[in-house]
């Protein structure tokens, strides 16, 4: 075995050490492994002024945040090789930090489209569905989701960085995956088995999934769906960064997208007209008030309920409300 396979075969071990996840792991090994085919120079003997043409190279091609990545990519691996007394210099101390400029999310996939895919989907098409639409998974968390990962009605996530978080599963993800095990083969590990034993879907394959049910739609649309429609149930964005799975709230941010509603309440609140006459103000904000209580009517009168709302003559904080 080579110097450089050797080493290659060292900084995986230390990176699995670091409970890194392997997705991040697959990555860096192939951002290495890319960078010695595209210059014929192993990164070993890379030297600095190597490693800032290489930088260079991809301004036109790379975006920035593929660019980011390399370079956490070379820092990680030049630091271990120092750290290890394999080398007594960093050539990647000199390259430069890159911005990556906030982005807007792409648009979250819509509720219709994604009900759609998975009632025509097969079984693995509608996991592939559920756990990113509804549960909020990325493509490689679902590609790599080991069998031993339910426990009864939670689910334990190995996101990046290694970071475990435990999601409650929803009816529909729950009886999915329910079903997954009961055909589940003896000595299968994950819920998504790949064409060798003991091996898992790859993240790609996930993709090419979703794209055959929904053309127009990506795995990150779907999980925007899941962002997206949780936190405007909630309100709370630090439980959506938690059922993300996201390190940073500003992540977190990005993935939501601002419901024109909200913007109108807000909007409302802080009008001048709500100075002046503050009891008024606050009436033009019942629209969606009135747009639940007619929901909740609709859902209650199979069951043979009735709600009737009656606006009363003279403003008062109280609506009347009968039931039959």
């Amino acid at each position: 075995m080579s110097i450089v396979n050797d080493e290659y075969r060292d900084y995986s071990h230390f990176l699995y050490a670091g409970k890194k996840a392997p997705g991040t792991i697959e990555q860096r090994l192939g951002d290495l492994k890319r960078f010695q085919t595209s210059t014929k120079i192993a990164p070993n003997d890379a030297t600095a002024q190597q490693l800032l043409s290489y930088m260079a190279s991809g301004y036109a091609r790379w975006s920035p945040s593929y660019s980011k990545r390399i370079r956490g990519t070379l820092r990680s691996f030049y630091q271990w090789r120092v750290a290890e007394g394999l080398a007594t210099t960093d050539p990647s101390s000199k390259l430069p930090p890159i911005k990556v400029p906030k982005r807007r999310a792409r648009r979250p996939a819509p509720d219709d489209q994604v009900l759609a895919a998975f009632e025509a989907g097969t079984l693995v098409e509608q996991a592939i569905v559920t756990l990113a639409a509804s549960m909020g998974l990325r493509r490689q968390e679902i590609a790599g989701l080991p069998l031993d990962a339910r426990e009864g009605r939670e689910l334990r996530v190995l996101g990046k960085g290694g970071h475990e978080r435990t999601l409650p599963l929803d009816d529909e993800s729950y009886r999915v995956l329910l079903a997954l095990e009961a055909q589940a083969l003896p000595g299968e590990r994950y819920y998504l088995p790949g064409r060798f034993p003991g091996t898992h879907l790859h993240h790609h394959t996930v993709y090419e999934y979703i794209k055959r049910l929904m053309p127009k739609q990506f795995p990150h649309s779907l999980r925007y769906r899941a962002a997206t429609v949780g936190f405007r149930e909630t309100k709370d964005i630090r439980a959506t960064q938690e059922f993300l799975g996201h390190a940073s709230l500003a992540t977190t941010e990005i993935y939501v997208e601002s419901d024109r509603r909200d913007v109108a309440a807000l909007t409302r609140a802080t009008s001048i007209a709500r100075i002046r006459q503050p009891t008024q103000a606050q009436l033009s904000g019942l629209d969606a008030l009135l747009a639940a209580a007619a929901a909740i009517g609709t859902e209650l009168e199979p069951h043979g309920w009735t709600i009737n709302i009656i606006k009363s003559s003279a403003v008062t904080p109280n609506a009347t409300v009968g039931s039959q």
